[in-house]
Order: C-alpha cells, then structure tokens, then sequence
C-alpha cells in the first residue's frame, strides 16, 4: 500500500514539469491533514458495556489533479480527480453474542441461568477511493471561498480478529469491494494553498462483514503545484 501511494504521488510530482501549455488546464495537487469517521454504533465490532477500545480518527492523505471548467470575472469552476487515504481505524472488545447484549441500554442482559459466553475481538482498518468532484468559487482579493461536490469510488479494508473462550480463532474480516459514494464539501484559498473541508459517504455493506465505517469528516491542507 505504501508503495503505491509513493508510485501516485511520484508520478502528481512529475506532472509539475510538463509545458505550461498543459498546466493551464491540469495542475497537480497533495494534501495532508486529520479524518474522524463515524461508525456503525454500539453492538458493532465493539460493546461499550465491556471492556472495549475504539479509534475512528487518524492522518489523511490526498494527491491528485485539478483544472478550470469555466472562469469569468470573479466566478469560477473548477474539477478535482484526487486519490485518498485515511487510516487510523481500530476497535476491539471482550465482548458477549448479540443475544446476551442491550445495544439501546449498552449493557450486557444475560438471560438467568446463564453465562455471558465472552469472545475477543480486535480490528483494525482504513479506507481510500478516487473521487471526482467540482467546485464552484467566488474570489476576492487573494482570497477564493468555494464549495465542492461529486462522487467517489472507494474501498473499506476492515480486518477482525476472534478468539472465543474455548480456544477457536475465527477470521471475520470485511472483504474490500469497489463502492459509490457522493463526497461534499467546502474550501478557502489563497494562492496555492488551501484549506479543504470534506465529507466522504461510506456505506456499511455487508461483505461478509462490514467494515465500520459509515462517514468521514476531514480537514486538509492542500497545495497546487
């Protein structure tokens, strides 16, 4: 995964030293900054009435390209087709079956006569996807605000790890699948640097397992070459 990440970002870079023929309609951008993601609730992947960790939030990364669509006077369009990568995302728990837990009351309810039949969980994930997006801006001065919206395909690795009380290992891991989601957002700019909020849409698919992502906020600096 780092590998390819570095291979992209490489070839962003590259593109830099192209004519400024081309770079008047396709610039390369990076960006880096923070996620926090949002999650299935209580019950998935983790108990909040056991012993239980969980970690929606962690470093993003964006390399991609942009260029306008329409420019008069202070107005302008622009598009973005970007690479994203966020991780950072982990749960795990000593938890019990879903018939021997209170999701609404985040409490374990064991039926009388018997015993809470405990399993320990530990996960650990993160999400990337290309999307497609265009903003529409106001300039003024040196400033330009904006807000931008499209579509994403993406992919939700989720790996989970079980260890019953009786000794068996099971592997409930999420299978990564290509996904469409919608991405919005809003952006400030100043010159080259830009300050980028966005939201990512995920889906919790079932594949066998979903992941535990079900949306991501994040908050990233960028700069156009």
């Amino acid at each position: 995964m780092k590998r390819s990440i570095a291979v992209f970002v490489v070839a962003i870079a590259s593109c830099a030293a192209r004519a400024n023929g081309i770079t008047d309609y396709v610039r390369p951008e990076l960006g880096a900054g923070w996620q926090v993601s949002r999650d299935m609730g209580d019950g998935t992947w983790y108990q909040e009435g056991g012993p239980y960790t969980r970690r929606l939030s962690g470093p993003a990364f964006m390399a991609g390209l942009t260029g306008p669509v329409w420019a008069p006077a202070n107005w302008s369009v622009r598009w973005h087709l970007d690479y994203v990568y966020y991780g950072g995302l982990e749960a795990g728990c000593t938890c019990v079956p879903d018939a021997q837990y209170n999701a609404v009351a985040h409490a374990r309810a064991i039926p009388l006569g018997q015993t809470a039949q405990l399993s320990y969980f530990h996960s650990q994930g993160h999400v990337q996807g290309i999307p497609l997006t265009l903003d529409a801006g106001y300039s003024w001065g040196k400033w330009r605000f904006a807000v931008d919206a499209g579509a994403w395909v993406y992919w939700q690795t989720w790996h989970v790890n079980a260890f019953q009380e009786w000794g068996t290992w099971g592997n409930l891991s999420h299978r990564a699948t290509a996904q469409l989601g919608y991405v919005a957002g809003t952006r400030i700019e100043r010159g080259p640097l830009a300050l980028s909020y966005r939201y990512y849409n995920v889906s919790s698919k079932w594949n066998p397992y979903p992941g535990i992502v079900t949306g991501t906020n994040t908050l990233l600096l960028a700069y156009r070459f």
